[in-house]
């Protein structure tokens, strides 16, 4: 037969106690470091005023010394000789005169027509790497080309060469391109 949970009656449950033990009432943290500050400042300010700012500066009163004869005059110590001038300018300056030009500034001549200029853009060891620039130069709307180039010692390097220009002006601008986009280059003029 089964068991009738409905009316059978619960266990008394413990009660938790819940009295604590009494704390001693004292004072808060924030007051004690309140009263630590209070005394040290207290202590800082009496050491102020009785020793003074610069207590280590000043010397204790002494007696006063009785006064003697005057001592004898010490001899002027001798200075040695003066040295010759290194720099002589000090001495012409005063002396120089600018005379102002009368003539009227005429500009430099324009290059010669027939003059021929190439732009160097980089010099590679790998022919990878140079063609990498040309692409960033390409990038820019400025047709450049890569040339290899023997050196002395035997080793090959890639140029990446934009030109042959001969308007001077043309280059100037393509070099300050170049220069805005973090490309360092330099120009050469070629002989006719």
């Amino acid at each position: 037969m089964g068991k009738d949970y409905a009316n059978r009656k619960k266990p008394a449950q413990r009660r938790r106690q819940t009295k604590t033990q009494p704390k001693p009432q004292g004072l808060p943290g924030w007051l004690w470091l309140l009263v630590g500050m209070t005394f040290g400042l207290v202590i800082a300010v009496m050491l102020y005023v009785f020793n003074g700012p610069d207590s280590g500066d000043r010397a204790l009163p002494s007696a006063p010394t009785p006064r003697a004869s005057t001592p004898p005059p010490t001899p002027e110590p001798e200075l040695p000789p003066k040295e010759e001038a290194r720099f002589t300018f000090y001495e012409m300056l005063p002396n120089f005169q600018l005379v102002p030009r009368t003539e009227k500034y005429t500009p430099a001549p324009a290059p010669a027509a027939d003059l021929r200029y190439a732009i160097q853009a980089g010099s590679f060891a790998r022919q990878g790497d140079a063609e990498t620039r040309r692409a960033e130069i390409a990038l820019l709307g400025i047709e450049s080309r890569v040339e290899s180039a023997q050196l002395d010692d035997g080793r090959t390097v890639y140029r990446v060469i934009i030109g042959p220009e001969s308007n001077f002006n043309r280059v100037k601008d393509r070099m300050a391109r170049l220069y805005e986009n973090g490309i360092e280059s330099f120009f050469r003029r070629l002989d006719s």
